[in-house]
């Protein structure tokens, strides 16, 4: 259909579509406060066609805004540090930010860099004592993906107390969790051969 000819009745429609009262509109769009010329514009057919196109419309980039929100959260919430961390052959966490997307470091909330060096004591003076070497610290802080979790729940309307309490009770076993770090250590396997 596309906007209507006559510039007022274009106004009211979109006023209507937006969620006014259709004497808001009628003012909105120009015309004098008169209740019942509100009342038979609203219910002429092109108007009444151009409100639900205006509408549709509107819901549409609505539903495509949840999903990216959704899709968001999501991509927060699934990603870990192994997007940005990598295990070298002696077993060391090492640091790799070369293979990250924009994308990926927009997941990283806090990045620090630290230089130190350290000076071995030698018998020359002056010149002849320099640093050994320099040590570079590196510590990156991902986004929360906890919170981020919570708040995918709660669009997936997972965290209605009254409906389920499950999920609130993952939440806090996440919480939890998440305080305490991987520090736990780990069982070792029973020796059943034995």
């Amino acid at each position: 259909m596309g906007v209507l000819k006559n510039i007022k009745h274009e106004n009211f429609a979109q006023g209507i579509a937006k969620g006014m009262s259709q004497d808001a509109a009628y003012e909105a769009a120009g015309y004098k406060q008169h209740r019942g010329n509100a009342s038979t514009l609203r219910s002429k057919q092109n108007v009444i066609d151009r409100i639900a196109e205006l509408s549709a419309a509107a819901a549409e980039r609505a539903a495509k805004t949840l999903d990216e929100v959704i899709a968001e959260y999501e991509r927060v919430a699934f990603t870990g540090m192994s997007r940005f961390l990598r295990v070298d052959a002696d077993g060391n966490p090492q640091i790799n930010l070369g293979d990250c997307t924009e994308a990926d470091l927009d997941l990283i909330s806090e990045a620090t860099t630290v230089v130190r060096r350290e000076v071995t004591r030698s018998k020359g003076e002056g010149e002849d004592k320099k640093p050994d070497h320099e040590v570079l610290t590196i510590k990156i802080k991902p986004v929360d993906r906890l919170k981020a979790l919570e708040k995918l729940g709660m669009y997936l309307g997972m965290g209605d107390k009254s409906a389920n309490q499950t999920t609130d009770r993952l939440a806090d076993a996440l919480r939890e969790i998440s305080k305490r770090g991987s520090m736990a250590p780990m069982r070792k396997p029973k020796n059943r051969g034995k």
